[in-house]
């Protein structure tokens, strides 16, 4: 569990914290009614979230696809197989993830009288939208030092073979 926690922290750390405002965002939408009046709630809406969703997903993907380029490296495939490239795959993992969700939500607001009946599933969808783009933007913003350094080490490989 140590080590899950170690190879892990940053996106765990972020979960939590996500969650937690998740919760306070929420219960504050519903004993204050603080956030009424700021979005109109139409399934257009819901259409253009799932909109955003599938290109964000199709983000998620390229960036799972250019970790997995990097395979060709075995300094890469070392550190991987040490566990210290997990928190980059789980990250666009639980991105893909709650990308996913949100769509599935926003299929309902879009394609139905639920989300104009429910406002809630609204909310929780713009929730799970800003907690996909959190975990993916943390991702990205972490991966940049993964390339970074897989680019350290080629230029260095080059070096050597010159």
């Amino acid at each position: 569990m140590l080590k899950i926690w170690r190879r892990n922290k940053l996106i765990i750390s972020l979960g939590i914290f996500l969650f937690l405002f998740d919760v306070l965002i929420f219960f504050t939408w519903i004993y204050t009614r603080i956030f009424n009046g700021i979005i109109t709630i139409s399934n257009d809406l819901g259409k253009s979230l799932v909109t955003i969703d599938t290109v964000l997903i199709g983000f998620s993907y390229t960036a799972l696809n250019t970790m997995l380029s990097f395979s060709n490296n075995n300094d890469f495939n070392i550190i991987d197989r040490d566990g210290y490239i997990d928190k980059y795959y789980n990250g666009v993992y639980v991105s893909i993830a709650l990308f996913f969700l949100a769509m599935f939500v926003g299929v309902i607001t879009a394609f139905s009288n639920l989300g104009l009946k429910h406002h809630w599933l609204f909310m929780i969808q713009f929730l799970i939208n800003f907690d996909a783009l959190a975990f993916f933007g943390t991702t990205i913003i972490k991966f940049r030092s993964l390339i970074n350094w897989v680019r350290k080490r080629k230029i260095e490989q080059l070096k050597k073979s010159a």
